[in-house]
């Protein structure tokens, strides 16, 4: 059973134009006290900004190069 304060963030890096797109890491987060995801996230030492949650509540961060 998951915690209800951990979320799974996935980090893409985005080409630009967006031609390409590649996954370079997926980990459990925890939430903000107040329960949201955070807009912004550091992964390997880069910002990374939230893009969109998924239907599978997968919040998707992109950095775009």
């Amino acid at each position: 059973m998951e915690r209800a304060d951990i979320y799974t963030a996935q980090f893409d890096d985005v080409s630009v134009g967006g031609r390409q797109r590649v996954t370079v890491g997926v980990e459990g987060r925890d939430r903000e006290s107040d329960g949201s995801i955070p807009p912004r996230a550091w992964f390997r030492s880069e910002e990374y900004t939230l893009d969109v949650e998924n239907d599978g509540g997968i919040a998707i961060y992109v950095r775009r190069r």
